[in-house]
């Protein structure tokens, strides 16, 4: 995928007081027209007085490079690592940009910066920008086939994309193939033509190159073959449930897990959100499971890399400009890495990785600090009676880098329950993710409370809710990255005030119960 505007919407801000909630901006991507809000005065003034800046952390859990920031991440696994490349977000106006770079694991927990692999070429060259694409091993030679784009070409009547190639021996050192550069076969759109992922057949004997491109109007999974990875013979593209109601489906992969074949693939449109479809054979038809999502548009672009027989999944949580809430998204940001799961159903979801829960081993002191409302209880199960409005509990500072763990469940009438985060003397200008049982969702989003049953959220996951059943889950925060498990699934954002700020919970309209609240640090 190569670099676009996303649609932006600002960050939640939730009353445990008064029940109002701060106003932010929004952004469309390049299909729709720019919105945005202004921020009130006085929500401005609040946010310009903050208290003496928190001392960053090191981004150990959700990685970016020493300078720059994470794109789509290509993960390739080899002799027990995920090579982790990606595409390098410099932000600084050169001509060229996205640069394949790397970065490797072995745990999640621990990453080794690389540096960078394929660099972009001239401004005469067809990869002046780089976009996504992916590695294979054939014999002892590693090839990646990646997305060449140069914006400048449809003006000289050139396609703006084309799929190129580049060799390797060690992974370090790339050399490109320009002889082998294709564009888009006819009766393609030849400007959207990218994300190629290799994958070897063996029942067919054959390389399969899939791509991202647009045929006949609608977004589709193209098909190429090939015996030697130099010449591409063209087949019909791969056949997906709903894909004509994508513009494009991006960053395809395809991998083996619980005895079908999996297709994950991303969503070019407002919601932004990587979908998968399952079959028992590569030839498909590609079937849509019934909750077909991982998580939210603020986690883009998701590939998959393994570690023996477990399977991870990549993506990037975008930044704000200047670094406020209240700020458009930016394209890039930090990785974010999720453990991919199977239920009893066989349907497939995610969770914190092992070596990510295991390092959180340290008990820190919840250190309430106040209550709103009316609550009841203690650190075994308290009741957030938000019967009359709302109702919450606030706490100290959160640590720099924390895991959240307990259980919530609500009876019939609540409408919003959940974390908040930054709260100080205003807590009315605190942001939150709501839990939405009414609408069997996770959301967050800027809005009045009373507002958001009416409004479309900037990020929400699908969840089913059913009253007084108790939901475990576990929270991972690291810097500004907040990541919210909860079933199978996970809510990934990005809250600049969150960190060293107070926190809470709160209930709104029913009754929340909240039990085993814990906070954890890191061991080390």
């Amino acid at each position: 995928m190569n670099k676009k505007l996303s649609r932006t919407v600002g960050m939640a801000a939730i009353a445990l007081a008064t029940a109002a909630l701060a106003s932010a901006c929004s952004k469309e991507n390049t299909q729709n027209p720019a919105v945005t809000a202004v921020p009130s005065a006085s929500a401005t003034a609040e946010l310009a007085a903050t208290a003496e800046p928190v001392k960053q952390a090191e981004d150990r859990l959700f990685w970016k490079p020493p300078e720059g920031w994470v794109g789509d991440v290509m993960p390739f696994s080899d002799n027990g690592q995920i090579h982790l490349f990606y595409l390098q977000d410099w932000r600084d106006g050169a001509p060229g940009f996205h640069p394949w770079h790397q970065a490797s694991t072995a745990n999640l927990i621990e990453y080794a910066y690389e540096g960078e692999s394929i660099p972009f070429g001239q401004e005469a060259d067809q990869d002046l920008a780089l976009g996504t694409g992916s590695v294979i091993k054939a014999g002892d030679t590693y090839h990646a086939f990646y997305t060449g784009h140069n914006w400048k070409f449809p003006q000289e009547g050139k396609p703006k994309e084309a799929v190129m190639h580049a060799l390797s021996k060690d992974l370090k050192s790339w050399t490109k193939v320009p002889a082998d550069t294709f564009y888009a076969p006819e009766g393609y759109e030849k400007d959207d033509f990218r994300d190629p992922f290799l994958l070897y057949n063996e029942e067919k004997g054959e390389y399969w190159l899939l791509l991202s491109a647009r045929k006949d109007g609608a977004g589709v999974i193209a098909l190429f073959a090939s015996k030697d990875l130099s010449k591409w013979e063209v087949r019909e593209p791969l056949t997906v449930e709903e894909s004509a109601s994508f513009f494009m489906l991006e960053c395809p992969d395809i991998f083996r897990m619980n005895g079908k074949w999996v297709l994950v693939f991303s969503e070019f449109s407002n919601q932004k959100s990587t979908h998968y479809r399952v079959s028992d054979s590569l030839d498909g038809p590609w079937m849509k499971p019934k909750k077909d999502v991982f998580d939210g548009r603020a986690f883009y672009a998701a590939k998959t890399g393994s570690l023996g027989d477990r399977r991870f999944l990549f993506g990037w949580v975008p930044t704000r400009q200047l670094e406020k809430d209240y700020m458009k998204w930016d394209w890039a940001g930090n990785m974010v890495a999720h453990e991919m799961t199977v239920g009893k159903d066989g349907s497939l979801g995610v969770k914190v990785p092992d070596e990510v829960d295991r390092l959180f081993a340290t008990h820190a002191a919840l250190g309430e600090a106040r209550k709103l409302g009316t609550v009841a209880g203690d650190d075994g199960a308290r009741v957030l009676d938000g019967s009359s409005g709302v109702s919450g509990i606030i706490f100290d500072q959160m640590p720099q880098t924390a895991k959240i763990t307990g259980s919530v469940s609500f009876d019939e009438k609540v409408t919003y329950s959940g974390l908040v985060t930054g709260v100080g003397e205003e807590p009315e200008k605190a942001y939150g993710i709501q839990l939405e049982p009414g609408k069997d969702r996770i959301r967050y989003d800027a809005a009045s409370g009373d507002n958001l049953s009416s409004l479309e959220p900037d990020v929400q996951v699908p969840i089913a809710f059913e009253p007084n059943v108790e939901y475990p889950f576990t929270i991972i925060i690291e810097n500004a990255v907040a990541v919210f498990y909860i079933g199978d699934s996970a809510l990934t954002t990005r809250i600049y005030k969150m960190p060293g700020g107070a926190w809470g919970w709160y209930s709104r309209a029913g009754k929340t119960t909240l039990s085993n609240l814990a906070v954890a640090v890191r061991a080390d």
